[in-house]
């Protein structure tokens, strides 16, 4: 208990920073924690039986507020954990009657300081961990309360499955709202592409069903559009058909990495079978340097030859048949587990030779000799899909047209010190702009509102049109019609005000 009580005071004097500097969107300023203190307890009085409101040293209070990346992780006045939509409508309206400062957490796998944390009063979503399966018209619901682990095992017994994250521990939420690239992505497009249906509790606490043909314009917004427009309790997918699956993980040491880039650049031109999917990523082990082809096919068998390009290479690891939920169980996790992080991104339009031996020479010989001495975790991951699935596009907030077609290259960095922030934030900027401008130079057409970054891997400074483009305005009159008094504002994360 005196761990925890350290643990707290230590984290709260490094909120504080939190409370003073959220003043965009007409947010209050610095807050009295008494007063925070209150509303809380305000909350606690109004809320059913079925929701809770928790406090430090609790441990109820640390799991809720607990983030994948200690960095994103701050010290709320309280964490409350409501159990019905309706409980979220209490808790909005007064949070927005009050003006407080506030966070949603699905997962906690967000990177970004303040995206999902709060100084303020912190609210988890984990108790929205529902999987119904719908047979009658294919759709599940899931709540954003899960990680897509829980809920590819709920689905396992029906043999279906939805467009879900690559690994373990990845919320919900946070997925569905940026957008969602999944293994399925080449068949099915992104997860928003499979949403139905979003129950939303709007920032004036209204309960809607968005659909298209109830509020087209907020469904369009929903799409992409992260936490702009209230908190989501439900979202209502696809279910695609799931047989067992084909794949694993091949490890490959620097003597065959050459070898391995033009297999990765030969899959790309070549492959055309949307069930064949990879996620390449440059890596260490150790300290030596390595490249992971993560490999799945959406089958029990992939047909001969498939991945002859990656098995004829020497590498450590296997490929076998196996249940979708063991595929994504088994694949690589970032490891920079309560440890300080960012992720940032490029988009490209073709994954080519020249692009993929830049992110090996940069990886070598900018961050590779940085590793020992700072105990710093990096990951370099180029995500090759078939360009296909822009066919599959909904449209949506998040720009995926195929009129644009662009494939992400996600970097990825942990360390330990609060001290190598900025030195870290830096260098990872620089990475990307070093590998834009490789694009560029390769003959790749990413300038003015071609290049557009995935929001869920984005920096925090990242401007909103290089994330949505030509959709600004739109997401910002969406917004001020759902949200006129600037209750979200009141939330981190990127803002259409």
């Amino acid at each position: 208990m005196k761990l925890l009580w350290i643990l707290y005071i230590k984290l709260l004097l490094s909120s504080i920073n939190v409370l003073c500097n959220i003043t965009s969107c007409n947010s209050p300023g610095q807050i009295d924690k008494n007063k925070i203190l209150t509303i809380c307890q305000k909350i606690k009085n109004n809320v059913s039986p079925n929701s809770h409101v928790y406090y430090p040293p609790s441990l109820n209070y640390y799991n809720n507020t607990y983030h994948y990346s200690i960095s994103s992780t701050n010290l709320s006045v309280c964490s409350v954990v409501p159990c019905t939509a309706e409980d979220v409508s209490i808790i909005i309206k007064i949070i927005g009657e009050n003006r407080v400062p506030f966070a949603i957490k699905s997962g906690g796998h967000s990177l970004n300081p303040g995206f999902s944390s709060t100084a303020g009063i912190h609210i988890s979503m984990q108790c929205f961990n529902n999987v119904n399966y719908n047979p009658n018209d294919g759709t599940v619901d899931v709540g954003p309360g899960l990680v897509w682990d829980d809920v590819y095992k709920q689905l396992q017994s029906y043999n279906v499955s939805v467009l879900g994250g690559r690994v373990v521990g990845v919320g919900v939420g946070g997925f569905l709202l940026g957008g969602g690239y999944g293994w399925k992505s080449s068949q099915d497009g992104l997860g928003i592409d499979n949403i139905v249906e979003y129950e939303l509790v709007t920032p004036n606490g209204t309960i809607v069903n968005v659909n298209n043909q109830t509020y087209p314009d907020l469904y369009f917004g929903l799409k992409g559009g992260l936490n702009n427009f209230g908190i989501v309790t439900n979202f209502k997918m696809r279910a695609l058909s799931q047989t067992l699956v084909y794949g694993g993980v091949l490890i490959y040491l620097k003597p065959k990495i050459d070898d391995v880039i033009n297999a990765v650049v030969n899959f790309q031109k070549t492959n055309q079978d949307p069930k064949a999917q990879i996620l390449c990523d440059f890596t260490s082990i150790l300290g030596v340097f390595a490249m992971n082809i993560n490999i799945f096919y959406d089958a029990p068998v992939a047909p001969p030859n498939t991945f002859e390009v990656f098995t004829s290479i020497l590498h450590e690891g296997e490929l076998q048949t196996q249940s979708y939920l063991s595929l994504v169980q088994a694949v690589p996790v970032f490891i920079s587990a309560n440890m300080r992080g960012r992720f940032h991104t490029i988009s490209v339009t073709n994954i080519s030779k020249a692009l993929m031996e830049k992110v090996r020479d940069l990886y070598i010989n900018y961050t590779l000799p940085i590793i020992p001495s700072t105990q710093t975790v990096v990951t370099f991951s180029v995500e090759p899909f078939l360009s296909s699935y822009f066919n599959k596009s909904q449209g949506g907030a998040y720009p995926h047209s195929p009129s644009n077609p662009l494939f992400l290259i996600c970097l990825q960095f942990g360390w330990i010190l609060e001290s190598s922030d900025q030195f870290f934030i830096n260098v990872i900027q620089s990475v990307a702009d070093t590998l834009l401008q490789t694009a560029i130079e390769d003959g790749q057409d990413l300038g003015g509102l071609k290049e557009i970054l995935y929001p869920n891997y984005a920096l925090p400074n990242t401007p909103l049109i290089k994330m949505y483009g030509s959709n600004v305005d739109r997401l910002i009159s969406i917004r001020q019609q759902v949200d006129p008094d600037n209750v979200m504002c009141l939330t981190g994360g990127f803002r259409f005000y």
